[in-house]
């Protein structure tokens, strides 16, 4: 008797099991669905671009959920507020509207594809000199499709005409890899960066440097740099050294690992 309770009680775990493993899948069976490839913050900033560059194109990656089809289907954004937000992007001041005509044949995802790369126009408004404003992009359900994952369907973009951590410095931790060869950003340690190496220190020059393994030596040059600023006699007299982040009080001097 004890063996075929045994027995039924094993078999109900196995259909339990089977039929709570098929659950996630049969949520999304029902619509085609949307979802964002990488919630991770991007930065963009015209500091670099000529004065007469007045637009920059910022790409997201969507990726869909269920069969492909053999027509073009709309993606849809829309802006969300967040009150933490001192400088939130302003529609058609920072960026161009989603539902601007221009915009149309580009938010889509292609016939026959499962992904794509929609594009966020950014506008080079004056403001963008003296404040970094944040846009957050949320994706919104339309006649074509649903909405994936709950946590893959927001984004923000930090952009400016002002210097700006690049992707590969999007964070102080290790899951952003110039951390581990920079260290703890900050505009004054990316400025003296530029300054030094004579380079446009953006996403574009660290993977350049990472294909041509060249990372270690531009660490060395920059603290080898870092070294001699500090040590020079007018820089210590005058207060500019040790360099550090900011000109406030207590500011932490700028250091490379």
């Amino acid at each position: 008797m004890k063996r075929l309770i045994y027995f039924a009680a094993a078999v109900f775990l196995a259909v339990t099991a089977i039929s709570c493993s098929k659950t996630p899948g049969l949520l999304y069976s029902d619509v085609a669905r949307v979802q964002l490839n990488d919630t991770a913050t991007l930065n963009s900033t015209f500091v670099y671009e000529a004065p007469t560059i007045i637009r920059d194109t910022v790409y997201i990656q969507v990726n869909t959920i269920g069969e492909m089809a053999s027509v073009d289907r709309a993606v849809k954004f829309v802006q969300v507020s967040n009150k933490t937000d001192l400088f939130p992007a302003v529609s058609g001041q920072h960026f161009v509207p989603f539902d601007d005509p221009s915009l149309k044949n580009l938010m889509v995802i292609k016939a026959n594809t499962v992904q794509a790369k929609i594009p966020v126009v950014l506008l080079r408004d004056a403001s963008l000199k003296t404040n970094t404003y944040r846009l957050r992009l949320q994706l919104a359900a339309n006649d074509q499709f649903g909405l994936g994952e709950v946590q893959s369907r927001s984004i923000s973009i930090v952009f400016s005409d002002r210097l700006e951590r690049f992707y590969s410095w999007r964070l102080d931790n290790g899951t952003a890899p110039a951390f581990y060869t920079f260290g703890k950003y900050s505009t004054r340690k990316h400025q003296f960066m530029i300054d030094k190496l004579h380079e446009q220190i953006d996403e574009t020059w660290y993977q350049t440097a990472v294909s041509i393994g060249a990372l270690q030596n531009y660490a060395n040059i920059l603290k080898t740099a870092l070294a001699s600023f500090n040590n020079d006699p007018v820089n210590i007299a005058s207060g500019k050294a040790p360099l550090r982040e900011t000109d406030e009080v207590g500011s932490v001097p700028i250091t490379f690992p």
